[in-house]
């Protein structure tokens, strides 16, 4: 099982991440798991996005950072955030507790716990404005009917897991957004990118989180 295979490291800016045997890779950044989350996630993902309600699905939910951050940028910035995330092979809670995310980024550890205590495959209420989803399953086998504004893609790497980077899984993916909703990951290998542009993407090379040259952002036209 994935979590029997893991141990917790610190990155460069101070905050921990999970190293995976099984993928035998990280799950953040070695430069730095919050500055990494925030460049690709909030900063060219969140904060892009001007309607004041969103609806964001996250792919890989792993340690619940982006959730968090998340949840604290919709707080100071009084947006209100229908959030989804899904994780067939959740990390169990007892690895979770462990991690330093909220101390560094000046949220309550309360509220940390309390994201990743709350059951799946069940809407829950954290605040006035933020709504969250988890649900144990696959992308490929995940439906859901509404569409997404913002899709936040944070898989393990298409080295290590490239089922979740085909034409195919980028189609559905596409199904999933509103028209002008966008992907973005930390991934900018150019393969990726082209088959992002050949099913109608309009794709973005940003600079990258450090450590990285590049991230990509991806456009539903």
């Amino acid at each position: 099982m994935l979590e029997d295979k893991i141990k917790i490291i610190k990155t460069n800016d101070g905050s921990h991440t999970i190293f995976c045997n099984k993928f035998n890779e990280c799950f953040h950044s070695k430069h730095g798991s919050i500055l990494e989350a925030n460049h690709v996630f909030i900063k060219n993902g969140l904060l892009t996005n001007p309607n004041k309600e969103k609806k964001i699905l996250e792919v890989g939910y792993g340690t619940g950072l982006n959730t968090l951050l998340t949840l604290k940028n919709s707080k100071e910035k009084n947006m209100i955030i229908d959030y989804h995330t899904i994780d067939l092979f959740p990390l169990k809670y007892k690895h979770i507790i462990t991690l330093n995310f909220p101390e560094i980024i000046g949220e309550k550890r309360e509220i940390y716990l309390e994201i990743n205590n709350k059951s799946w495959e069940k809407r829950h209420k954290i605040n006035s404005n933020f709504f969250l989803t988890k649900n144990k399953i696959s992308l490929e086998n995940y439906n859901y009917q509404k569409n997404f504004d913002i899709i936040y893609f944070d898989a393990f790497s298409p080295d290590k897991q490239p089922e979740l980077w085909t034409k195919d899984i980028f189609k559905k993916i596409q199904k999933l957004l509103n028209p002008n909703g966008f992907i973005v990951t930390y991934c900018a290998k150019g393969i990726i990118k082209r088959r992002l542009k050949s099913i109608g993407f309009k794709v973005l090379s940003l600079e990258g989180p450090p450590g990285k040259r590049e991230m990509t952002k991806a456009y539903r036209i």
